[in-house]
């Protein structure tokens, strides 16, 4: 789905968990009340493993 800036790009740079979360978030959104193409769980399985990635960083940050 091409409506956010997130679908497709491969970001490098850390994210927050709340940034991840939003990416999350609008992605949903975006996405409405419709069946789920493969692409589109494709993307946000990347998006779920960006926000656990922003969760782990976090507490390793805290530790």
């Amino acid at each position: 789905m091409s409506t956010t800036p997130e679908h497709g790009s491969q970001q490098s740079r850390p994210q927050t968990s709340a940034q991840a979360n939003e990416a999350l978030r609008a992605f949903v959104r975006a996405h409405g009340d419709r069946p789920w193409t493969r692409t589109e769980l494709a993307e946000l399985d990347r998006l779920w493993a960006l926000w656990r990635a922003a969760g782990q960083a976090g507490v390793s940050t805290a530790a």
